[in-house]
């Protein structure tokens, strides 16, 4: 999946020059905006968001009472979508399993809608009581442009109140990032990468949190705020990570922490490459199965471990300043591995592995042995 279609071009499939790109099927290409990154990058960012969804969210006061919404099977049903408003009318749409294809002469005689429900949640909302939110993703076939749509029903009887508006936004559509819709503190909520002018498609580097409440006839926005950004920069890297960026984290607790979108490459199911919005070049992050477990550095970024080894540093220093804790794994004719693995406990195992090329570093990754080894997905 990558960058969404644009707020002015909205049309039937196979005639828009909306830009986003779907799951993994990036086969087509319409428009200006679609670039060839998008391509690797929006794939991935699906991958990670779509997993089969848990039924999840508060639903405030009403203490140890069963839901609601647990009478209604929420994954299995059918529902009416407008692909984030590329049809006038909402077009039917039966899901198995969270997934399902729409299909609708409003679409377009040969296109279709390939879609899956990406989060729900459940919770209180004032003048509604308890409601079920279902966030969308809408693939339209054959596009390289996904939509996302978030609407709300109420748990009793599943009848929809209504859906947050689509954003007005001069050029690419912002994304939202699944795990982050909640329903508290009597407001919809959640968290959406925007696009700056200058952002290439699939790569928006604007991370912002969006609440929205009931008016008694609509949702309507009640606050957009952005993130507030670390500079990793000034960060060291060090066996557990990088700063606020620790082994073990979720892509959205990674962005989360650093307040910047991730741009991911791969397939989240297996093993994902990922690049921080406004993070020196060079620097990437490794995912398996949704958790960080490597934090790579190469040129030209000149990030340095805590304890100031970098990008070339030779094998003296490294010698000189980590002792017998550091090892050689593999020499080459003129390339070694280093790898430093303190031994306290509290480490858990996790290593910084250095490879050299004619005795200096050119690149070195932290985090887990096997993932540091490697540092990037195949």
């Amino acid at each position: 999946m990558s960058g969404p279609r644009t707020s002015a071009t909205r049309g039937i499939a196979g005639t828009s020059n909306r830009c986003r790109g779907p799951d993994m099927t990036h086969i087509f290409s319409f428009g200006a905006r679609v670039a060839t990154a998008a391509l690797m990058s929006g794939l991935l960012a699906l991958a990670m968001a779509i997993s089969v969804p848990s039924a999840q969210g508060s639903v405030g006061s009403r203490g140890n009472q069963p839901s609601l919404a647990e009478n209604i099977d929420w994954m299995n049903r059918t529902y009416g979508l407008t692909c984030d408003d590329a049809v006038d009318e909402p077009v039917p749409v039966t899901l198995r399993e969270g997934t399902g294809t729409a299909r609708d002469d409003a679409i377009g005689r040969e296109g279709h809608w390939e879609v899956a429900i990406q989060r729900i949640v459940h919770g209180l909302l004032p003048r509604l009581g308890e409601v079920t939110a279902i966030l969308f993703y809408c693939h339209p076939q054959p596009t390289n442009y996904f939509d996302q749509e978030l609407r709300v029903y109420r748990s009793g009887d599943g009848t929809e109140i209504g859906r947050t508006p689509t954003f007005d936004v001069d050029d690419l559509s912002p994304e939202y990032r699944p795990d982050t819709v909640k329903i508290e503190d009597g407001r919809l909520s959640a968290d959406l990468a925007f696009y700056g002018e200058q952002d290439p498609h699939g790569q928006p580097s604007i991370l912002r949190h969006v609440t929205w409440a009931w008016d008694g006839r609509e949702f309507v926005k009640r606050s957009e705020t952005e993130a507030s950004r670390v500079d990793l920069r000034r960060e060291s890297v060090t066996v557990n990570g990088m700063g606020p960026v620790q082994i073990g984290m979720s892509a959205e607790q990674v962005e989360k922490a650093v307040g910047a979108p991730l741009t991911l490459v791969g397939d989240a199911s297996h093993c994902t490459d990922g690049t921080l919005a406004g993070a020196p070049d060079g620097l990437s992050l490794m995912f398996m199965e949704n958790s960080l477990v490597a934090v790579s550095v190469e040129q030209p970024a000149t990030i340095s471990t805590a304890s100031g080894m970098r990008v070339g540093t030779t094998r003296n220093e490294l010698f000189d300043t980590y002792g017998d804790e550091i090892t050689t794994d593999a020499v080459g004719d003129d390339s070694e591995r280093l790898v430093f693995a303190p031994t306290a406990p509290r480490f858990g195992g996790r290593v910084i592995v250095f490879d050299l090329r004619d005795g200096q570093v050119e690149r070195f990754a932290a985090g887990t042995r096997d993932a540091a080894t490697v540092g990037s997905c195949p």
